[in-house]
């Protein structure tokens, strides 16, 4: 705003990038690759800065952009001895594309359970040498064991 002002995304000021938030919040992908289609997932990195209560995360934050993070995973504990970090597949450290691992048993896996489960998707943002961090919750499932005829259903 401007003098009073609004144009709503035309220009974007800012002094510094003073946090970062993971878009989306959550997401879904499925394993596959065997017999069935795997279900990728992928992440951006919005920096923001703090508006004029100069608290974090709250409405009067401005959305800058999209920052060049680092990514990685990390264990979204749901049990005890959780290790779906392990398994469920790998995170692109330059992109945030997420890659979901093989259908099916996993031998290495203690009871040759399947690759999913759920974890922290990690983006790094060094801004002044200061390093934001913002995460999103990924939850890895089965892939899809149905498949939908649509030209059967319509009739």
């Amino acid at each position: 705003m401007i003098a009073g002002a609004v144009k709503p995304g035309a220009l974007v000021v800012y002094e510094k990038v003073d946090h970062i938030r993971v878009s989306p919040e959550w997401n879904l992908a499925r394993t596959g690759g065997v017999n069935y289609p795997k279900m990728f997932a992928a992440f951006d990195a919005w920096g923001y800065m703090n508006g004029p209560d100069k608290k974090p995360g709250t409405p009067d934050d401005v959305k800058i952009d999209v920052v060049d993070a680092t990514w990685s995973l990390e264990e979204y504990t749901a049990t005890l001895d959780d290790d779906d970090v392990k398994f469920v597949g790998a995170v692109d450290a330059k992109t945030g594309a997420f890659t979901p691992n093989l259908e099916g048993p996993n031998e290495l896996r203690s009871g040759q359970r399947n690759n999913i489960g759920d974890v922290w998707v990690v983006a790094t943002y060094s801004a002044d040498g200061t390093p934001l961090r913002g995460r999103a919750h990924l939850l890895v499932s089965p892939p899809v064991y149905m498949r939908f005829d649509s030209s059967v259903i319509s009739r």
